[in-house]
């Protein structure tokens, strides 16, 4: 609609076809009064508003009048609709002599404008001019004024100050390559076997989206464009020895098959990864900014836990363990006896010592303890979660009646350091519940039980059990006591309640044991059979 003219811009705006021949043109056209294309841009839109109403009034009286005539009668009809075209045409013409009228004054304060800046600049050119001419005579009458010398001195001035402004060269920072190997050196002393996998694996994918190159060229894109790689990674990513195939390869094919992808919280493991790598570079002055920092993640759970339902209980104790594996029925059972009565978590239950099953006040215990690593063996240094993961949790009656001391003094007696010696120390992480879960897992999918109910949902079911109790009353139960049994912080930080915690007598927590029921169905002899 904007056309380009010596004169100026125009606006030209074609008429639709059905309206043609009623308006008796093919076209209009608008003088903008201006050079200058923004401007133009602008006033063409108002005119083209102004347009878009004429058309859209001559298209409504067209309509209303033709609605209900039949052809023969057109041409008539046409002669009693000009007058109304004519006053749309002619209220459209005002609107425009308007808008022109507007422009005119708009362009006149734009020239009075350019004529005030072009006095002030008049005045500044008198003014140096006067100054030139003093300078010129003072040149002319003093011959030992070396002019050369000055503007060399001048010039040396400019020089200075050009060095003084211009940005400072950024210093020379390693590869990233070499850097996150001297962090991990720096930095390892206490890592775990998981640490060092951890930032190796993420440095290796960092490497394969950004490429190496000195730490301090990294930019926020590409932290960007890791993140948009990682977070299209597939589910099973990592989990397979000999797959070569780099993290750009698997977010392809991921992305071409539809494949469930990593949680926003493995990416977000990933991020903080590096962030520590860029803090620990930051206050060395190698890095501008830590680039790791500040990024959102989707950590919601792709998969809700939830807590075992008395259908798939029942389901579970009346199926036998027909797994071909190294651990026994009668193991199989108890793992499962211990979480389902107590909500232990299966790697403490996995890592009991027989040391650890001990009598306090005359209540059987398990104690949940701290231990230190066998000679050549660091993996087996055992640390509970938290602080409040070492803690004692009293044996339940239905336990004993079931036979768990008698097992766990027949493991004693034959000189096991292990409760459940039948286990042993596996995979990257070297955990003795690997090959429990694995053989779980398959056991619990054949029987078609869902995939939200896992090992974990028995300490949901006890955590539900124990505090649907009343507190108050016979048999009330106190949160506090709760929070010490499972080897939770509590909800509570005052110190009041954390010193009364370290003092709970174990009879508190033989109540709190001893309130986790189960249907009659569920028995765990049934399971070792």
């Amino acid at each position: 609609m904007l056309v380009r003219r010596p004169a100026g811009y125009a606006f030209r705006r074609v008429i639709p076809t059905h309206l043609r021949e009623l308006m008796r043109r093919r076209e209009l056209w608008v003088t903008l009064d201006t050079n200058d294309k923004s401007l133009a841009k602008s006033r063409a839109c108002a005119i083209s508003l102004a347009t878009d109403r004429l058309f859209s009034g001559v298209h409504r009286v067209t309509q209303e009048l033709f609605q209900d005539i039949n052809d023969s009668l057109r041409e008539s009809v046409d002669d009693q609709l000009r007058p109304l075209l004519d006053s749309l045409i002619s209220a459209y013409e005002s609107e425009l002599s308007a808008l022109r009228s507007q422009y005119r004054v708009m362009n006149a304060e734009h020239l009075l404008h350019r004529m005030r800046d072009h006095k002030q600049f008049m005045t500044f050119v008198d003014t140096a001019k006067e100054s030139v001419e003093e300078l010129q005579t003072i040149v002319k009458n003093s011959p030992a004024f070396d002019v050369q010398e000055k503007m060399s001195a001048i010039l040396g001035h400019f020089s200075n100050i050009e060095t003084w402004t211009k940005p400072k060269e950024p210093e020379k920072s390693p590869l990233f390559s070499e850097a996150s190997e001297a962090f991990i050196l720096a930095s390892s002393q206490k890592w775990k076997d998981a640490d060092f996998r951890g930032y190796r694996n993420v440095i290796r994918r960092f490497l394969e989206v950004c490429g190496d190159k000195e730490i301090r060229l990294y930019t926020g894109a590409d932290a960007g464009r890791f993140k948009e790689v990682m977070e299209k990674l597939p589910e099973y990513h990592g989990r397979k020895k000999n797959d070569k195939r780099t993290a750009l390869e698997l977010a392809e094919e991921s992305t071409r098959l539809k494949l469930r992808t990593v949680s926003g919280k493995s990416v977000k493991n990933n991020f903080s990864r590096l962030s520590a790598i860029w803090r620990y570079y930051l206050l060395r002055d190698l890095v501008d900014r830590n680039l790791f920092t500040g990024w959102s993640f989707d950590t919601k759970k792709k998969l809700r836990r939830i807590r075992w339902s008395d259908e798939y209980l029942a389901q579970l104790a009346e199926a036998p363990f027909e797994i071909a594996t190294s651990i026994s029925k009668e193991t199989f059972g108890f793992i499962v006896g211990v979480g389902a009565y107590t909500g232990m978590r299966v790697e403490e239950i996995c890592r009991l010592r027989n040391q650890d099953i001990m009598t306090l006040r005359g209540i059987p215990c398990i104690v949940i303890q701290e231990h230190e690593a066998t000679e050549g063996e660091p993996w087996t240094e055992w640390n509970p979660k938290t602080e409040a993961g070492t803690r004692v949790v009293p044996v339940c009656q239905r336990l004993i009646d079931e036979g768990f001391l008698d097992f766990a003094m027949r493991s004693k007696q034959a000189g096991h350091t292990y409760l459940f010696h039948e286990l042993s120390f596996s995979g990257k992480d070297k955990r003795r519940s690997g090959l429990f879960g694995r053989n779980f897992s398959t056991h619990k999918k054949r029987l078609g039980i869902p995939a939200t109910m896992v090992f974990h949902s028995f300490r949901h079911y006890v955590s539900t059990k124990l505090r649907n109790i009343h507190e108050h009353g016979e048999g009330g139960l106190r949160d506090v006591w709760i929070d010490k049994f499972l080897g939770h912080e509590g909800q509570s930080r005052s110190v009041g309640i954390k010193e009364y915690l370290d003092e709970i007598e174990v009879e508190n927590l033989k109540k709190v044991a001893d309130a986790v029921v189960y249907p009659a169905f569920w028995r765990i002899k049934a399971l070792q059979q």
